[in-house]
């Protein structure tokens, strides 16, 4: 996250970074159910973005990690919720709530604020992730006297694409609207990745046309945009660790920055969208500061969004509930060097929601050096993350790796429908 200094410097150089930390389903609805409870999509059930099988109707919100921290936690949640999602509903758990009605808006004014007395619409205007970053702060002030201890969710939207559309975005590409502040800040940027406009996707099992000049400028564009998107997100973090340090709060606060997915810009010739298992998608950031954890560690074990609840929990002092299928990450924090360690991540996804049980476009798994994928056409994937980490030369099938391939399969087979502690 090159565009993140204070990010990388308030958390990241402040605590741990987990270098192979993976969104397990990389979409947004998906990834935010997982989330909050700790479990893979094939338990929590959310498969989409939208219903019936996906988005805010399919979540069941009973109990998620808010529920589980009350009523030892003062809770609340600024920003997004779930795709679908519409006031004045409170989900359970949470004590206080406060979301934009226009969530891909970047200068929407009207707030839905719900701070436990009862709820109403408020006018704050500004840009998005300002108004998100300035209601954190003021959560982390309003509650820090209190006796009782606190968690806040704040669920950024920056950098998804957003109104209002810039006039040089290019027709099916939309992008990020971006603070005037910050616009044109990343000018001349280009995607560096190897495997963007790949020229041999032979080994794929979906290969796409070579990219035209006109697509090139429409991902360039969205590239540099998300970039610039991005340095107010690092403002966002700033103030909002400002408000703890005001408040007495941070030494004694974990801070986790995360993200629910990746993007996919012209790697391997994908022209946008989520839901593969590249590593452009499906590998995140995640970093973590707070009591006990070195400054400057870096955790290479592979982890995952499953395991952020659970971890929250024993961050807690709290037990998590056996639903879970993650496991706790705060000894690993703590002791970057143990042998703490899950056997693999679980990679999924479906094709749109449009049902109740939409089929599996794609599953594997990935063990922090090795990623094994098996579609639903037939097709599998293989990868040596640490000699190819862009994945651009599929070894599935060849007889070197005939072992390794087996293994892994073996692996898949254990987690693809496993539940609690069966999937750690």
């Amino acid at each position: 996250m090159p565009d993140l200094p204070r990010v990388r410097q308030l958390v990241g150089a402040a605590g741990v970074t987990f270098t192979r930390f993976y969104a397990p389903f990389p979409l947004c609805c998906p990834a935010r159910a997982t989330l909050l409870t700790g479990q893979y999509a094939h338990n929590h059930r959310v498969l989409g973005n939208t219903a019936p099988g996906g988005g805010f109707t399919r979540f069941q919100d009973q109990s998620t990690l808010t529920t589980w921290l009350t009523p030892t936690y003062r809770t609340g949640l600024v920003g997004k919720y779930l795709n679908g999602y519409g006031p004045p509903y409170k989900p359970p758990g949470w004590d206080e709530w406060m979301v934009p009605s226009s969530m891909y808006g970047y200068t929407g004014s009207r707030w839905y604020v719900n701070r436990g007395t009862g709820g109403g619409y408020k006018t704050i205007t500004g840009y998005q992730t300002d108004t998100m970053a300035a209601l954190a702060s003021e959560f982390v002030t309003r509650n820090a006297p209190r006796a009782e201890p606190f968690f806040l969710f704040v669920s950024l939207v920056a950098p998804h694409d957003g109104l209002p559309r810039d006039p040089d975005d290019v027709t099916g590409f939309p992008s990020p609207y971006v603070k005037p502040v910050y616009r044109d800040r990343f000018v001349g940027t280009t995607n560096t990745d190897p495997s963007f406009n790949e020229a041999d996707v032979s080994d794929k099992p979906i290969r796409p046309a070579l990219l035209s000049a006109t697509e090139i400028r429409g991902i360039t564009e969205h590239l540099q945009q998300r970039r610039e998107a991005g340095l107010s997100i690092d403002d966002a973090v700033a103030r909002i660790v400002n408000a703890l340090t005001a408040s007495g709060e941070l030494a004694d606060t974990y801070l986790i920055f995360a993200s629910d997915n990746g993007l996919m810009l012209g790697e391997h010739r994908i022209r946008g969208g989520k839901k593969t298992p590249y590593e452009v998608a499906n590998r995140v950031p995640f970093m973590v500061r707070g009591p006990g954890i070195p400054p400057g560690s870096l955790v290479h074990r592979v982890a995952a969004q499953v395991d952020v609840a659970p971890t929250v929990m024993r961050m807690a002092g709290l037990t998590a509930p056996s639903s879970v299928d993650g496991m706790g990450l705060l000894g690993l924090m703590r002791n970057p060097g143990s042998d703490l360690a899950r056997r693999g991540v679980l990679l999924e996804a479906t094709a749109n929601s449009d049902t109740l049980s939409p089929p599996w476009v794609y599953r594997g798994v990935v063990d922090g050096r090795w990623k094994y994928v098996e579609r639903t056409t037939g097709r599998k994937e293989l990868y040596d993350l640490e000699t190819d980490p862009y994945e651009l030369v599929n070894v599935a099938g060849r007889a070197a790796h005939a072992q390794r391939q087996q293994s892994m399969a073996t692996l898949l087979a254990a987690l693809r429908d496993c539940d609690g502690i069966e999937c750690r």
